[in-house]
């Protein structure tokens, strides 16, 4: 009995510090306090979804009539975003969504090192407009959207360039005949 409360303890340790954001690779003050009050909003909706849930419950029980489970909108996403470049990765993130309209949900001044990720919170649905680059790369753009199923966007040097893309694909022709 005792080995099921500490695997049930150690499985629910481990699912909630996978599913935390952090700040850790930002350096913009502006995008780290925002990304703290949206941490912050979610985590209220999410408790405030718990209570309304458990007095339906309780009142479906005394009137005895079907249960039906209360959800509010979806208001944020959690992204993460991979740097699988050898080298340092800049990014920011701009959007036109406005956040408690004093500014717009934008993330700047992101700094991933080599081969790291990094969890944020992305206001849903959004549209971002990613500028990315490294020391010895020139800045690229990619438009990426919380409404779609992806949650992981992995970004490298080069990987906007069509030409680059063309070349190695007409290369691999020739290889290949």
């Amino acid at each position: 009995m005792d080995q099921l409360k500490l695997k049930t303890l150690l499985l629910a340790a481990i699912i909630s510090c996978g599913a935390c954001t952090n700040t850790r690779y930002l350096t913009d003050p502006t995008s780290i306090e925002r990304q703290r009050e949206m941490r912050t909003h979610r985590s209220g909706v999410n408790a405030g979804d718990v209570v309304i849930n458990i007095v339906s419950i309780f009142i479906s029980g005394a009137l005895n009539t079907p249960y039906e489970a209360a959800q509010s909108e979806r208001s944020f996403k959690r992204i993460q975003i991979v740097n699988e470049s050898q080298d340092s990765l800049y990014v920011n993130m701009v959007t036109d969504v406005l956040w408690k309209e004093d500014g717009y949900c934008d993330i700047m001044g992101i700094v991933l090192p080599p081969y790291t990720r990094q969890k944020l919170l992305a206001p849903y649905p959004a549209a971002y407009n990613v500028y990315f680059r490294t020391s010895n790369s020139e800045e690229e753009k990619l438009e990426i959207r919380t409404d779609s199923g992806r949650r992981t966007f992995k970004f490298r040097p080069g990987m906007t360039d069509i030409r680059l893309e063309e070349e190695k694909d007409s290369i691999d022709q020739r290889g290949n005949e």
